[in-house]
């Protein structure tokens, strides 16, 4: 494990490479090349707390940041890339979040309710692995992507890990910030090294988060048009040849994906992940209030009918919220004060509800098709 000084480093390396590419997007020439050469300097000092293969590179990476920095005004003047920015894309496109993937510590039975939903997961995508022979006997079709689709805070995510952790695979959860780009070509680049890093392992699930921003409908930017092409062949490259390969997606605007995405082999199962019920409610307020002091008045019950229409997050946010001044009162006063009725009533108050009766009549319209 890194020491709390290589952490620091690189946390702080991140803040001024990040801030660095923002200002660079903004023509703001002198805060990005100020926020370059912080990032550079930054990265030689966590060069000289590592090993000599990794030395080296981050040593290389910073003179490139300094040769970015030093054509950043010509750059954005001329509308080019700057010197160093094609190598500097290059290796962080190889060193992505998606190279250092794990096996997730989430299971189904941290998941609230939705049991049809982890029913349908589960014959479509654990048990094929699980027992393959008993698939090939009764000729059951397995494979093909499968898209979780729902409003937003509903454990889509969890979902997913949870399925990771079931089957033992590396779990690669992609953004739209992980693979777009400004230049041309590069997205597709991200997007084919996305799928040969996971091709490689001996089992692993691609995730594709908030997948309407990765494969949105075509026809209306080029840009988008050629990542969604990208997308599609990578998906049919390996469907039926990578056994070892499976896909996810899952959205909170399923209407704005292409079409093209939900054919059969691609992701052609989608699995409805609506606002928890009052069990899933239940469970999510016992799982909060596990071993947190409460008062007599504590009604769980009570907090499930005031919580219908509460997403999963919302829930946790407002048994964050009612714990808060209990809190702050405990240290005050060094003695240990319960969490009361009054302080989740201030709390409901504060947290409404995140998904409106509106959105959640659009996805049951979804559902119908």
């Amino acid at each position: 494990m890194e020491d709390l000084s290589v952490s620091f480093l690189n946390d702080k390396f991140n803040m001024y490479y990040e801030a660095a590419k923002k200002a660079y997007a903004e023509n703001k020439g002198a805060l990005a090349k100020r926020n370059y050469l912080l990032a550079a300097e930054t990265l030689l000092q966590l060069a000289k707390k590592s090993s000599p293969k990794l030395r080296q590179a981050r040593t290389e990476r910073a003179r490139r940041l300094v040769e970015i920095a030093e054509n950043i005004d010509v750059a954005i003047e001329k509308k080019q890339i700057p010197k160093g920015e094609a190598a500097e894309n290059a290796a962080e496109s190889d060193a992505r979040e998606w190279a250092a993937a794990s096996i997730p510590n989430v299971h189904f039975d941290d998941i609230a309710g939705l049991d049809d939903v982890k029913k349908a997961i589960t014959t479509r995508m654990i048990n094929p692995l699980k027992y393959p022979e008993k698939y090939k006997l009764y000729n059951k079709k397995s494979g093909g992507g499968v898209l979780l689709y729902g409003p937003p805070g509903t454990g889509k995510t969890m979902i997913a890990k949870a399925i990771a952790c079931e089957v033992g695979a590396k779990f690669y959860a992609v953004k739209g910030s992980d693979v777009v780009s400004k230049w041309v070509g590069e997205s597709e680049k991200n997007i084919n090294s996305l799928f040969q890093t996971a091709r490689a392992d001996k089992l692993a699930i691609i995730f594709l988060d908030e997948m309407d921003s990765l494969i949105g409908k075509r026809g209306v930017d080029t840009h988008n048009d050629k990542r969604v092409n990208e997308f599609l062949q990578q998906i049919d490259g390996f469907a039926g040849s990578a056994p070892n390969l499976l896909l996810l997606g899952a959205t909170n605007r399923p209407w704005d994906i292409d079409s093209a995405a939900l054919r059969s082999g691609r992701f052609s199962q989608k699995i409805y992940v609506p606002l928890p019920d009052a069990p899933a409610r239940k469970f999510l307020f016992e799982k909060a209030l596990k071993g947190t002091p409460v008062a007599d008045d504590i009604s769980v019950d009570e907090l499930v009918a005031l919580s219908d229409g509460y997403s999963g997050a919302d829930i946790e946010e407002v048994c964050d919220r009612a714990k808060e001044d209990p809190l702050l009162e405990s240290i005050k006063t060094d003695r240990e004060v319960p969490v009361t009725m009054e302080n989740f009533s201030r709390a409901f108050k504060a947290v409404p509800p995140s998904v409106s009766k509106k959105e959640v009549e659009r996805f049951e319209a979804y559902l119908r098709g």
